[in-house]
């Protein structure tokens, strides 16, 4: 039985899926509580672009009109082939509230967000981790410990990070937002599937001088891909595909070798590094979304290669629409298979994600380059729902 102290859903994870889907939940009308292992919210991301479905979903929870004057908005992507510009996408022929991308930082949209549930009085459990989760039927125990962090060692300090108590909670539902490691879906048994080779990259953010392109870029080598995004004035963030880890180094040398092989048509002149890192994606899909009353959302469920920016900026629409179908399971029993249902549709969304070559194929009259790298294209198009769609059907190509 759930005591009126507990939450009557647990989200599990604290990045931007965890804490919209929080928000929703919360506008709902429902209690909810959020916890996540770390301590704060991220200083740094991979992701960066906000798709216009994305938009409008934040419209809804009450953020996207201060995440829109916060970020840089975006209306074109550009596909070159070395220094050839061969296609380009436009966003401003969308008939959407928000005609283009919106390139913001995840840490602003996590502050962002989490400041809004502040408001609410919903205050995020930073330092506190899922130790266990079970369910029996309609019966669900979460056991989580609160983590305290002491300093160890002699003579050399260091630091620990320890349990200082565990609590148990008996939520109604719990929403895995909690990343690609999620403790949700192991603890629920949900096995991920590999849907492609493991991706490397070589990611740069940097200051420069001269002119920055203002619509994002992607290049399609012969067998890499690599992204260009602009950021704030004189700031920018490259991505490029690697071979092998070993190829990676934080130096203006190595990223200026890069330029030249991939972006002959870059003018600028890079004058400082302020951020890089290696990154691997693998692209996968957990076995279901979730049953019953664990459900997963975001990485958690999904991962990608990250220039689409599709599985955060799905992962986002998922927890609204998790929120909703949980809200409405709890008014009527007989809205429970919704939640089902739901999970069933967004696992057939993302095996088509997943699999390019079968979902896009080219329409009569495309051109001849595009035709022939349809699948390379879409999965590298920062799209989701009908706007992919309409997106595709600018350059000849359909899903």
């Amino acid at each position: 039985m759930v005591r009126h102290s507990d939450p009557e859903v647990l989200v599990v994870g604290a990045g931007p899926v965890g804490l919209v889907a929080t928000l929703f939940l919360q506008k709902h009308g429902l209690r909810v509580a959020i916890i996540d292992t770390h301590q704060r919210t991220s200083q740094y991301s991979y992701a960066l672009a906000l798709h216009p479905r994305t938009l409008r979903a934040l419209d809804e929870a009450g953020v996207g009109k201060k995440l829109i004057e916060a970020g840089r908005k975006i209306t074109k992507v550009a596909y070159y082939e070395g220094g050839e510009r061969r296609a380009e996408i436009d966003y401003a022929k969308l008939s959407s509230t928000h005609p283009w991308l919106l390139v913001v930082r995840q840490s602003v949209l996590e502050r962002t967000v989490e400041e809004a549930l502040r408001r609410k009085k919903i205050k995020v459990l930073w330092g506190h981790r899922l130790q266990s989760l079970t369910v029996d039927g309609a019966s669900v125990r979460a056991d989580v410990a609160a983590l305290d962090q002491v300093a160890t060692g002699y003579p050399i300090a260091r630091s620990e990070w320890v349990i200082a108590r565990t609590d148990t909670m008996r939520p109604r539902y719990v929403i895995g937002a909690d990343g690609y490691d999620s403790a949700v879906r192991r603890f629920a048994g949900i096995e991920m599937v590999e849907r492609g080779a493991e991706q490397i990259f070589s990611i740069y953010e940097i200051e420069a001088t001269g002119e920055l392109p203002g619509d994002a870029r992607v290049m399609l080598d012969r067998d890499v891909t690599s992204v260009y995004w602009p950021l704030e004035k004189g700031r920018c963030r490259w991505g490029f595909q690697i071979r092998d880890a070993s190829a990676h180094a934080a130096t203006p040398a190595r990223l200026e070798q890069l330029i030249r092989e991939r972006a002959p048509w870059w003018t600028a002149r890079p004058t400082e590094i302020y951020w890089s890192t290696l990154a691997a994606f693998a692209s996968r899909v957990a076995r279901s979304f979730g049953a019953g009353r664990v459900w997963l959302a975001g990485d958690a469920a999904h991962q990608a290669a990250p220039i689409a920016v599709r599985s955060m900026n799905s992962g986002l629409v998922e927890g609204r629409d998790f929120a909703a179908a949980i809200a409405r399971a709890r008014r009527s029993a007989a809205a429970a298979p919704l939640l089902q249902q739901l999970a069933t549709e967004l696992h057939q969304t993302w095996e088509s994600l997943l699999d390019p070559a079968h979902t896009v194929r080219a329409l009569p009259g495309a051109d001849a380059w595009v035709r022939q790298n349809a699948a390379r294209i879409f999965a590298c198009l920062p799209a989701s729902g009908d706007e992919l769609t309409a997106l595709l059907g600018q350059i000849g190509l359909t899903a």
